[in-house]
């Protein structure tokens, strides 16, 4: 069963499936960011304060997170290379900010044979068919619609409200990309830094500092940017990493992926005339990942990432993998063939 706004009648139908089972999994999509976290993370505590006497796991196709340890139940993630080869037990897997089963693990076909799965997202792209879904594009993060269809009558405490804002904060850039019809979420932010009492500099300074590792790849992207035109589409800028540097320095999954969310956030759409552009980096199983990012009235990277099949996510913020086949996928393959793609089809602007 679907449903496009949250309503009393989700809620009742997500806890009698939560009723019907024993064996609970909470994931959210590979690569987390901020948003997937807090989702997750929150979902879990609301479950196990309803339901102690159930086997609740919190378990992701990831590297550990270690800037987020801060964070109240942290130290319950199971990292592991692909979620679909530890749930052998599980009777219901709850799936959070992502709506096909591929953005999950490696090997989707696997997760659908688990008994229940319950699917909570934000993501405009086509969803996969889940035994219950909440799909809200409207809404700015996953974890405004965990505290909305979920929280119900239960207090928040200041650590949950903390996860909460860690979510909210993440998904909206601090509030950067909240568009007119989602201003429902700064009364939320109130809420919760009240609820909280701390101060947004003060908190996020708690995991935002940067690591002198990653910052080496941050250095390593900005030297390697490149400012490409396209006869069809809007001049943009876009920046690599080779797998020769990552394997020198042994850098890990999620050192390379905090050093693509500074690059992202702080060098990405800021140079006049560059109104959109897209990173790819190596990962440790072979495959390439790509982050791509855009301004208002430029193109649409959730489009692109559709289209070519590579992912999916918003507008203005999406991603997506080069999978892996018979061999490694290499970074300078990835950009020529995406360039190619360019060249060959029109762009959707939004």
């Amino acid at each position: 069963m679907h449903f496009s706004q949250v309503s009393a009648e989700f809620a009742d139908k997500f806890f009698e499936l939560v009723d019907s089972v024993t064996n609970i999994a909470v994931t959210a999509h590979v690569s987390p960011d901020s948003d997937s976290i807090a989702s997750v993370l929150s979902v879990y505590e609301i479950l196990t304060t309803k339901y102690p006497e159930k086997n609740i796991r919190i378990i992701y196709s990831a590297e550990p997170q270690d800037h987020l340890r801060v964070f109240q139940n942290h130290d319950k993630i199971e990292f592991v290379p692909d979620i679909a080869d530890h749930l052998d037990q599980t009777e219901l897997l709850l799936m959070l900010d992502g709506g096909q089963y591929s953005r999950f693990s490696i090997y989707p076909e696997k997760l659908h044979r688990i008994p229940y799965t319950i699917c909570i997202d934000h993501h405009p792209s086509p969803i996969s068919d889940f035994s219950l879904s909440l799909v809200v594009p409207s809404s700015s993060s996953c974890a405004q619609l965990v505290y909305l269809a979920l929280c119900g009558d239960l207090t928040i405490s200041p650590r949950l409200a903390e996860v909460f804002l860690l979510g909210i904060l993440g998904d909206t850039g601090n509030f950067n990309y909240l568009k007119p019809n989602q201003t429902e979420i700064l009364t939320i932010a109130k809420k919760m830094i009240e609820i909280a009492n701390v101060e947004i500099q003060e908190f996020q300074s708690r995991y935002q500092s940067i690591p002198k590792r990653a910052f080496e790849l941050v250095k390593e992207l900005m030297k390697n940017t490149v400012f490409s035109t396209s006869p069809k589409w809007p001049d943009y800028q876009y920046s690599f990493i080779d797998k020769e540097v990552i394997d020198t320095g042994e850098f890990s999954d999620s050192e390379i992926s905090e050093a693509c969310g500074i690059y992202l956030s702080h060098f990405l759409r800021t140079v006049k005339g560059f109104t959109w552009g897209f990173v790819i980096t190596p990962r440790s199983l072979g495959e390439c990942s790509i982050s791509a990012r855009s301004l208002p009235r430029s193109v649409s990277v959730r489009d692109l990432m559709e289209r070519t099949g590579l992912g999916g996510g918003h507008d203005r913020a999406a991603g997506g993998t080069f999978k892996k086949t018979d061999k490694d996928v290499e970074v300078s393959t990835s950009i020529t063939w995406l360039i190619k793609w360019l060249g060959d089809h029109d762009p959707v602007l939004s």
